[in-house]
Protein backbone atom coordinates (compact mmCIF):
# COMPACT_ATOMS: atom_id res chain seq x y z
CA UNK A 1 0.00 0.00 0.00
CA UNK A 2 2.16 3.33 -1.10
CA UNK A 3 -0.69 5.58 0.07
CA UNK A 4 -0.65 4.22 3.66
CA UNK A 5 3.57 4.01 3.88
CA UNK A 6 3.41 7.94 2.32
CA UNK A 7 0.83 8.35 4.51
CA UNK A 8 2.69 6.96 7.76
CA UNK A 9 6.10 9.31 6.48
CA UNK A 10 3.90 12.18 6.71
CA UNK A 11 2.70 11.22 10.47
CA UNK A 12 6.33 10.94 11.00
CA UNK A 13 7.31 14.40 9.71
CA UNK A 14 3.96 16.24 11.54
CA UNK A 15 5.18 14.32 14.88
CA UNK A 16 8.80 16.05 14.85
CA UNK A 17 7.81 19.02 14.03
CA UNK A 18 4.95 19.33 16.08
CA UNK A 19 8.01 18.34 18.59
CA UNK A 20 9.56 21.46 17.77
CA UNK A 21 9.73 24.81 20.28
CA UNK A 22 7.38 27.74 18.88
CA UNK A 23 9.61 30.80 17.42
CA UNK A 24 10.21 33.41 19.78
CA UNK A 25 7.84 36.39 18.91
CA UNK A 26 10.09 39.59 18.66
CA UNK A 27 9.49 42.22 20.82
CA UNK A 28 8.13 44.45 18.61
CA UNK A 29 5.15 41.74 16.92
CA UNK A 30 4.16 41.53 20.42
CA UNK A 31 0.13 42.43 20.32
CA UNK A 32 -0.80 45.77 21.37
CA UNK A 33 -4.59 45.53 22.07
CA UNK A 34 -3.80 44.69 25.96
CA UNK A 35 -5.97 40.95 25.18
CA UNK A 36 -4.12 37.99 27.44
CA UNK A 37 -2.39 35.56 25.31
CA UNK A 38 -3.73 31.69 25.21
CA UNK A 39 -2.46 28.54 24.17
CA UNK A 40 -3.60 25.04 23.01
CA UNK A 41 -2.92 21.67 24.68
CA UNK A 42 -3.39 19.06 21.59
CA UNK A 43 -2.86 15.51 22.80
CA UNK A 44 -1.40 13.18 20.21
CA UNK A 45 -3.83 10.92 18.64
CA UNK A 46 -3.01 7.09 18.28
CA UNK A 47 -3.38 5.05 15.18
CA UNK A 48 -6.90 3.66 15.07
CA UNK A 49 -8.38 0.75 12.74
CA UNK A 50 -10.93 2.17 10.19
CA UNK A 51 -13.60 -0.16 11.90
CA UNK A 52 -13.03 1.88 15.30
CA UNK A 53 -16.10 3.39 16.61
CA UNK A 54 -16.32 7.33 17.06
CA UNK A 55 -13.96 8.63 19.55
CA UNK A 56 -13.64 12.08 21.20
CA UNK A 57 -9.86 13.62 20.85
CA UNK A 58 -8.78 16.61 23.83
CA UNK A 59 -8.15 19.74 22.99
CA UNK A 60 -8.38 22.04 25.18
CA UNK A 61 -7.11 26.34 25.78
CA UNK A 62 -5.29 27.45 28.72
CA UNK A 63 -7.89 30.46 28.95
CA UNK A 64 -10.91 27.88 29.09
CA UNK A 65 -12.92 28.72 26.39
CA UNK A 66 -13.72 26.51 24.11
CA UNK A 67 -12.09 24.71 21.05
CA UNK A 68 -13.21 24.30 18.00
CA UNK A 69 -12.02 21.11 15.75
CA UNK A 70 -11.67 20.36 11.93
CA UNK A 71 -10.60 17.42 10.39
CA UNK A 72 -8.15 19.29 7.71
CA UNK A 73 -7.72 16.11 5.60
CA UNK A 74 -7.99 12.53 5.76
CA UNK A 75 -10.60 9.43 6.07
CA UNK A 76 -12.70 10.80 9.22
CA UNK A 77 -15.36 13.58 9.94
CA UNK A 78 -16.37 15.38 12.41
CA UNK A 79 -19.99 14.13 14.00
CA UNK A 80 -21.33 15.79 17.16
CA UNK A 81 -17.83 16.32 18.73
CA UNK A 82 -16.28 13.22 17.91
CA UNK A 83 -14.24 11.69 15.38
CA UNK A 84 -15.83 9.31 12.95
CA UNK A 85 -13.87 7.16 10.87
CA UNK A 86 -15.21 6.77 7.40
CA UNK A 87 -13.98 2.71 7.37
CA UNK A 88 -11.12 3.37 5.14
CA UNK A 89 -6.87 3.51 5.54
CA UNK A 90 -5.24 7.10 5.64
CA UNK A 91 -3.62 9.42 7.74
CA UNK A 92 -5.91 11.73 9.34
CA UNK A 93 -4.98 15.56 10.20
CA UNK A 94 -6.93 17.50 12.81
CA UNK A 95 -7.07 21.09 13.69
CA UNK A 96 -7.83 22.57 16.90
CA UNK A 97 -8.55 26.37 17.00
CA UNK A 98 -9.31 29.20 19.52
CA UNK A 99 -10.26 32.57 17.89
CA UNK A 100 -10.25 34.61 21.25
CA UNK A 101 -12.27 37.13 22.70
CA UNK A 102 -12.56 40.74 24.77
CA UNK A 103 -10.46 39.41 26.84
CA UNK A 104 -7.98 36.42 24.99
CA UNK A 105 -5.99 37.27 21.90
CA UNK A 106 -6.79 33.74 19.63
CA UNK A 107 -4.71 30.71 20.27
CA UNK A 108 -1.89 29.63 17.57
CA UNK A 109 -3.75 26.49 15.59
CA UNK A 110 -2.44 23.34 16.97
CA UNK A 111 -2.75 19.94 14.72
CA UNK A 112 -2.78 16.73 14.76
CA UNK A 113 -1.68 13.79 12.41
CA UNK A 114 -2.94 9.82 13.21
CA UNK A 115 -2.94 6.96 11.09
CA UNK A 116 -5.72 4.30 10.30
CA UNK A 117 -5.54 1.10 9.38
CA UNK A 118 -7.42 -1.30 7.51
CA UNK A 119 -9.90 -2.77 8.96
CA UNK A 120 -9.54 -6.61 10.62
CA UNK A 121 -10.01 -9.16 7.76
CA UNK A 122 -9.06 -12.48 8.42
CA UNK A 123 -6.43 -14.58 6.03
CA UNK A 124 -6.99 -15.37 2.76
CA UNK A 125 -4.72 -16.38 -0.11
CA UNK A 126 -4.58 -14.75 -3.20
CA UNK A 127 -1.86 -17.35 -4.65
CA UNK A 128 -1.35 -20.90 -3.79
CA UNK A 129 1.55 -23.29 -3.57
CA UNK A 130 1.99 -25.59 -7.06
CA UNK A 131 3.16 -29.12 -7.29
CA UNK A 132 6.79 -29.27 -7.82
CA UNK A 133 8.86 -32.23 -9.32
CA UNK A 134 12.67 -32.32 -8.03
CA UNK A 135 15.92 -34.06 -8.58
CA UNK A 136 18.03 -35.02 -6.12
CA UNK A 137 20.38 -31.99 -5.47
CA UNK A 138 18.31 -29.65 -7.00
CA UNK A 139 16.15 -26.99 -6.09
CA UNK A 140 12.58 -26.83 -4.68
CA UNK A 141 10.85 -23.59 -4.31
CA UNK A 142 7.27 -23.27 -2.98
CA UNK A 143 5.68 -19.82 -2.54
CA UNK A 144 2.30 -18.20 -1.53
CA UNK A 145 0.63 -14.63 -1.33
CA UNK A 146 -1.39 -14.08 1.67
CA UNK A 147 -4.16 -10.95 2.24
CA UNK A 148 -5.26 -10.26 6.24
CA UNK A 149 -5.04 -7.55 8.34
CA UNK A 150 -3.09 -7.49 10.97
CA UNK A 151 -0.95 -9.27 8.07
CA UNK A 152 -1.13 -13.15 8.91
CA UNK A 153 2.27 -15.30 10.02
CA UNK A 154 2.95 -18.43 8.05
CA UNK A 155 3.91 -21.72 9.11
CA UNK A 156 4.54 -24.13 6.56
CA UNK A 157 4.13 -28.02 7.18
CA UNK A 158 5.17 -31.30 5.31
CA UNK A 159 2.86 -33.96 5.71
CA UNK A 160 0.64 -32.22 8.61
CA UNK A 161 4.39 -31.33 10.86
CA UNK A 162 5.22 -27.83 11.26
CA UNK A 163 8.66 -27.03 9.35
CA UNK A 164 11.28 -25.58 11.80
CA UNK A 165 11.33 -22.10 10.45
CA UNK A 166 10.00 -22.11 7.82
CA UNK A 167 7.50 -18.88 8.70
CA UNK A 168 7.86 -16.68 5.24
CA UNK A 169 6.22 -16.69 2.01
CA UNK A 170 8.41 -19.09 0.39
CA UNK A 171 9.59 -22.15 1.36
CA UNK A 172 13.14 -23.04 -0.50
CA UNK A 173 15.31 -26.00 -0.46
CA UNK A 174 18.39 -25.50 -2.11
CA UNK A 175 19.44 -29.30 -2.58
CA UNK A 176 16.84 -31.80 -2.30
CA UNK A 177 17.22 -35.27 -0.86
CA UNK A 178 14.90 -38.26 -1.23
CA UNK A 179 13.38 -37.36 2.14
CA UNK A 180 11.94 -33.75 1.17
CA UNK A 181 9.21 -35.55 -1.20
CA UNK A 182 5.90 -35.45 0.35
CA UNK A 183 2.82 -33.27 0.57
CA UNK A 184 3.17 -29.60 1.65
CA UNK A 185 0.87 -26.96 2.63
CA UNK A 186 1.17 -23.80 5.08
CA UNK A 187 -1.18 -22.02 7.36
CA UNK A 188 -1.90 -18.19 7.91
CA UNK A 189 -2.68 -16.68 11.26
CA UNK A 190 -4.31 -13.70 12.69
CA UNK A 191 -6.57 -12.73 15.38
CA UNK A 192 -9.36 -12.84 13.23
CA UNK A 193 -8.82 -16.50 12.17
CA UNK A 194 -6.83 -19.22 10.46
CA UNK A 195 -6.48 -20.37 6.60
CA UNK A 196 -5.10 -23.32 4.84
CA UNK A 197 -3.16 -23.96 1.58
CA UNK A 198 -4.06 -25.85 -0.29
CA UNK A 199 -1.64 -29.77 -0.12
CA UNK A 200 0.77 -29.84 -3.01
CA UNK A 201 2.73 -33.01 -3.88
CA UNK A 202 6.50 -32.61 -4.14
CA UNK A 203 8.63 -35.74 -5.96
CA UNK A 204 12.38 -35.77 -5.68
CA UNK A 205 13.74 -38.25 -7.95
CA UNK A 206 17.29 -38.94 -8.66
CA UNK A 207 18.90 -37.72 -11.69
CA UNK A 208 19.48 -38.81 -15.26
CA UNK A 209 22.51 -39.27 -16.88
CA UNK A 210 24.12 -40.72 -20.29
CA UNK A 211 27.20 -42.73 -21.04
CA UNK A 212 29.17 -41.95 -23.85
CA UNK A 213 31.61 -44.47 -25.32
CA UNK A 214 34.53 -44.06 -27.58
CA UNK A 215 35.10 -46.79 -30.38
CA UNK A 216 38.73 -47.79 -30.25
CA UNK A 217 40.74 -46.49 -32.81
CA UNK A 218 43.18 -48.19 -35.22
CA UNK A 219 42.78 -51.78 -36.84
CA UNK A 220 41.90 -54.34 -34.23
CA UNK A 221 44.14 -57.45 -33.55
CA UNK A 222 43.18 -60.78 -32.41
CA UNK A 223 45.18 -61.51 -29.23
CA UNK A 224 46.42 -57.83 -29.04
CA UNK A 225 44.41 -56.22 -26.09
CA UNK A 226 42.70 -53.07 -26.31
CA UNK A 227 41.62 -50.44 -23.52
CA UNK A 228 38.04 -49.49 -24.01
CA UNK A 229 37.37 -45.61 -23.10
CA UNK A 230 33.79 -44.78 -21.84
CA UNK A 231 32.35 -42.06 -19.43
CA UNK A 232 28.98 -41.22 -17.75
CA UNK A 233 27.86 -37.39 -17.55
CA UNK A 234 27.14 -37.97 -13.56
CA UNK A 235 30.92 -39.09 -13.20
CA UNK A 236 30.40 -42.10 -11.65
CA UNK A 237 32.12 -45.38 -13.02
CA UNK A 238 31.70 -46.67 -16.14
CA UNK A 239 31.64 -50.63 -16.46
CA UNK A 240 32.25 -53.07 -19.71
CA UNK A 241 30.55 -56.39 -20.25
CA UNK A 242 30.96 -58.62 -23.68
CA UNK A 243 27.51 -59.29 -24.85
CA UNK A 244 28.85 -61.66 -27.75
CA UNK A 245 32.10 -62.77 -29.75
CA UNK A 246 35.10 -64.30 -28.50
CA UNK A 247 36.38 -61.78 -25.65
CA UNK A 248 37.94 -61.33 -22.38
CA UNK A 249 37.23 -58.14 -20.15
CA UNK A 250 39.84 -57.60 -17.49
CA UNK A 251 38.49 -53.80 -15.87
CA UNK A 252 38.18 -51.93 -19.27
CA UNK A 253 41.00 -53.98 -21.09
CA UNK A 254 39.56 -56.16 -24.08
CA UNK A 255 41.28 -59.57 -25.60
CA UNK A 256 39.41 -61.10 -28.52
CA UNK A 257 40.17 -63.42 -30.99
CA UNK A 258 39.75 -62.80 -34.48
CA UNK A 259 35.64 -61.56 -35.49
CA UNK A 260 33.08 -59.70 -34.63
CA UNK A 261 32.62 -58.52 -30.75
CA UNK A 262 29.93 -56.57 -29.17
CA UNK A 263 30.97 -54.84 -25.80
CA UNK A 264 28.16 -52.74 -23.62
CA UNK A 265 28.99 -50.11 -21.55
CA UNK A 266 26.74 -49.98 -18.15
CA UNK A 267 26.64 -47.48 -15.03
CA UNK A 268 24.19 -48.72 -12.48
CA UNK A 269 23.71 -45.19 -11.01
CA UNK A 270 23.98 -44.80 -7.21
CA UNK A 271 21.46 -42.74 -4.81
CA UNK A 272 21.41 -39.86 -6.78
CA UNK A 273 21.54 -40.79 -10.19
CA UNK A 274 19.71 -42.88 -12.36
CA UNK A 275 21.04 -45.83 -14.19
CA UNK A 276 21.77 -44.71 -17.64
CA UNK A 277 20.91 -46.56 -20.68
CA UNK A 278 23.62 -49.11 -22.07
CA UNK A 279 25.98 -48.38 -25.29
CA UNK A 280 27.42 -50.48 -27.65
CA UNK A 281 30.21 -50.69 -29.75
CA UNK A 282 30.77 -53.82 -32.31
CA UNK A 283 34.30 -54.63 -32.38
CA UNK A 284 35.28 -56.53 -35.26
CA UNK A 285 39.31 -58.37 -34.64
CA UNK A 286 41.76 -59.37 -37.54
CA UNK A 287 43.65 -62.31 -37.85
CA UNK A 288 46.89 -61.81 -35.76
CA UNK A 289 49.84 -62.55 -37.39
Amino acid sequence: MPDLHRARARLALLVALAALPAPARAADDAPQDGRRRQEIAFAEIPSHSAADAPFAVAATATSGLPVALRVVSGPAVLDQGKLRLTGVPGLVIVRASQAGNAEFQPARDAERAFTVRPRPSAPGFTSQPDSVDATVGGPILLSVAVSGEPAPSLQWRKDGSPIEGATGRSLEISQASASDAGGYDVTATNPSGTAVSRRVTVLVGKRSQFISFQAPGGPLVAGQPVTLNASASSGLPVQFEVSSGLGFLTGATLTAQAGAVVVRAVQQGDSVYDSASPVTQTLVFGPGH
